[in-house]
């Protein structure tokens, strides 16, 4: 996220005080599940015309799974609210990886699923880990969304030079892509906010668990666009 951070959090909930567990809040049978609605509508509703192929929709319904209710909300109403949910599908994740049609969804579902299993591979069609810690939710959710950005880039650039740096950066335009949705959770729950902005920032001064955190989601992130693309191109 960049320097603007979208709420000062921090300030209200120093990471010195975020707990290691029990910040996943559960949610009723009754909430709906926004994430697999959008999961529905990819496939036969309203956004169907868009050809997402059906082995990126399987992934991400997977990973659905492993989300907690509150993270997929928060997942769906930033996806929705981007406004550019069509760019995000669609899209090419870059010139020098991923660089096909669909290439930002299938770099951000690849990245989400290193976050939970470093040694998942997508070809063998095994599934996630049955449980997945809290904390690997965060990374893998803040993995997903790390260049959400992008569909506010006319043009696609490189990212292989930003895995030299020594802490990598989200795109510029995460926190304006999520800044409503994150204002929401944090209402709702603001401990979960807090993590998503602390592991999302790069703020010095972090406690060992962020910096953990923070670098699961990089190294993630980073193997997503070592990776190469299963997708045919279109």
């Amino acid at each position: 996220m960049n320097s603007d951070s979208i709420d000062r959090s921090w300030r209200a909930l120093p990471a010195l005080r975020l707990p290691l567990s029990g910040f996943l809040e559960e949610r009723g049978q009754g909430v709906d599940n926004l994430l697999a609605t959008l999961v529905r509508r990819i496939t036969g509703g309203n956004l169907a015309y868009l050809g997402v192929p059906a082995d990126l929709v399987y992934r991400l319904a997977c990973l659905c799974s492993r989300w907690s209710p509150d993270l997929q909300e928060f997942i769906a109403q930033v996806l929705e609210r981007s406004g550019n949910l069509d760019h995000f599908l669609t899209q090419p994740a870059a010139t020098d990886h991923h660089a096909d049609m669909y290439g930002l969804l299938e770099a951000s579902i690849t990245a989400a699923e290193f976050a939970m299993n470093a040694d998942h591979d997508a070809r063998s069609r095994k599934p996630l880990p049955p449980i997945v810690s809290e904390l690997q939710q965060i990374c893998s959710a803040t993995a997903f969304l790390f260049d959400l950005g992008k569909v506010y880039s006319e043009h696609p650039g490189q990212d292989l030079p930003r895995s030299a740096r020594r802490q990598l950066q989200p795109h510029a335009d995460l926190s304006r892509c999520w800044r409503s949705s994150w204002t929401t959770l944090a209402r709702r729950n603001p401990i979960l906010a807090a993590w998503l902005d602390q592991v999302a920032g790069r703020r010095s001064g972090a406690t060992a668990a962020v910096r953990a955190a923070r670098a699961l989601t990089h190294n993630a992130v980073r193997a997503s666009w070592r990776s190469d693309s299963q997708l045919l191109p279109v």
